[in-house]
């Protein structure tokens, strides 16, 4: 996979794992949140090692909150 593709996803996820830590009542104060944002950082800096961890730690964690969603929109 090139840098670009694997900017783009990183993008993707780390938006949704912002949003989904304000709809679970993070604020920016949070230390889960001011995490996050450091690494969105880090990420649009072109660190390849934030980069690889959001889409290898987040990625999955993202993935599995959708497959959740389908789930219950099914029910």
């Amino acid at each position: 996979m090139n840098n670009n593709t694997k900017l783009e996803i990183a993008v993707e996820i780390i938006a949704a794992k912002i949003a989904m830590c304000a709809k679970n009542g993070y604020t920016l104060k949070s230390s889960e949140m001011q995490t996050i944002i450091k690494e969105r950082d880090e990420m649009y800096k072109g660190n390849e090692i934030v980069i690889d961890k959001i889409i290898k730690l987040y990625g999955p964690k993202i993935k599995s909150e959708y497959e959740k969603i389908k789930i219950e929109e099914k029910l």
